[in-house]
């Protein structure tokens, strides 16, 4: 079987085209739009411009999943719909231009399915596991490969960098500005914190260009899809450097994430500060994935056991 999953999210719009054959899944295709919807936030509501790219990009994935015979496909959205209050305009105006009608994922379930698509890969002890988006930030908690706690924040790298950052570069106050943001609502969340999971598990965009980044400046192999928390901390201490050569360093490496970067490495060091994690491993599978297998695959799996009674 041959499926196109859509990821509508508040930064980037994803197309990932699966095979799931003799019970393991294989990514044949995988493609990536910046759209970065949470920019196009007015009021509360997702504007003109913010609809009209994300149609336009939903519009060429059907195209592209068209041309190559691929006739079954599910989109879902996450912050990019779910945090905004004209959701029901949004999703009409898309299902008029695309005839797509997106599910919109809640937060507790993002986190859910993003703990489903890391396990697919990963072997989970216990730890933690961040999912860093442009318009919200998904932490689970997990022990004995059991998810202990989940929770999605409404906060993302794109939309903390929007409302904080005035100019294009951040300064260092403004910097210390998103710090008190994701830390007051790391402490809303009234969670007993366990300073002590060492591991993290890591996906989205910013946590891969942290990973892309540290390779760059710290001489790590080219194959790891690790790195540690000083790691992060050094990239930070750049940002905020009076000195240009020190945040050009960083920024040439991963120039389409300027608007978003300062934001997320933000969100990323405060977590791993919170929990103190010491290791932090990028997942190559995430919800896309997850998705895939709760509403795909075991969906597919429920009805054939029902039918053979």
């Amino acid at each position: 079987m041959v499926y196109g999953i859509i990821d509508l999210g508040s930064n980037t719009i994803r197309l990932s085209i699966f095979k799931y054959e003799d019970g393991k899944i294989r990514l044949l295709q995988n493609k990536k739009a910046i759209a970065g919807l949470a920019a196009c936030v007015e009021d509360g509501g997702l504007t003109e411009v913010g609809i009209s790219k994300a149609c336009f990009v939903l519009n060429r994935y059907k195209d592209i999943l068209k041309s190559q015979n691929i006739e079954n496909y599910s989109v879902f959205a996450t912050a990019s719909l779910r945090n905004i209050n004209n959701r029901e305009i949004v999703l009409n105006e898309i299902k008029e231009r695309t005839g797509i009608v997106p599910e919109v994922l809640f937060g507790d379930e993002e986190a859910r399915l993003d703990f489903i698509g890391v396990k697919n890969s990963c072997e989970l002890s216990r730890g933690v596991l961040i999912d860093i988006g442009g318009g919200s930030t998904e932490l689970v908690l997990f022990e004995n490969g059991e998810i202990k706690r989940l929770t999605s924040i409404p906060i993302g790298a794109l939309n903390l960098q929007n409302k904080s950052v005035k100019g294009i570069i951040a300064t260092d106050r403004e910097l210390k500005k998103m710090k008190k943001i994701i830390n007051n609502a790391l402490d809303e969340l009234q969670w007993n914190f366990e300073s002590n999971y060492e591991t993290m598990y890591a996906i989205g965009g910013s946590s891969r260009a942290a990973l892309e980044i540290s390779k760059e400046l710290f001489k790590i192999p080219a194959e790891e899809r690790s790195f540690n928390r000083a790691n992060v901390k050094e990239i930070l201490n750049r940002l905020k450097s009076s000195d240009v050569k020190d945040y050009k360093a960083v920024y040439k490496i991963k120039p389409e994430r300027i608007f978003s970067l300062s934001g997320g490495l933000v969100i990323l060091n405060e977590v791993i500060k919170r929990f103190g994690c010491e290791v932090i491993n990028i997942s190559k599978d995430g919800i896309r994935e997850g998705y895939f297998i709760d509403r795909i695959i075991d969906q597919m799996s429920d009805k054939e056991e029902n039918n053979e009674k």
